[in-house]
């Protein structure tokens, strides 16, 4: 029970914030997605690989921070979605680059931070 509280929880703060940058970003909402769905895979290969050598964490807490607060920034939906309208209006040029800089970009990210991540573990063998 505890599990799916946290997840209650933490998906209402992530879908708030990216409810916040998607309202920044106007009209220009696509950009919001790219920016919210490259923090979120930053963020989730960080704290998958990072959280559990700086502080204890119960696998509770753990599915709470993955499935709900990045579940609930990160939308695959919303980059399908925007992908599809961007190729329908003829924006072909603009919606390679999206996905392009979607995947690509959520790629690299995810890479850089399980490798910060892991640097977490590392040093945790050496004290």
């Amino acid at each position: 029970m505890r599990r799916v509280l946290y997840i209650f929880l933490l998906a209402f703060i992530g879908g708030t914030l990216r409810g916040y940058f998607t309202i920044l970003a106007g009209d220009d909402h696509f950009i919001a997605t790219i920016i919210i769905n490259l923090i979120g895979a930053f963020v989730l290969a960080f704290i998958t690989g990072a959280l559990p050598y700086l502080i204890e964490v119960s696998n509770d807490l753990m599915t709470g921070l993955s499935v709900g607060l990045v579940g609930g920034f990160t939308t695959f939906s919303t980059f399908s979605f925007d992908s599809v309208n961007l190729f329908l209006n003829h924006k072909i040029g603009i919606g390679l680059l999206y996905v392009l800089v979607s995947l690509i970009g959520g790629l690299i990210l995810a890479q850089i931070g399980t490798k910060l991540g892991q640097s977490f573990e590392n040093k945790e063998d050496q004290l």
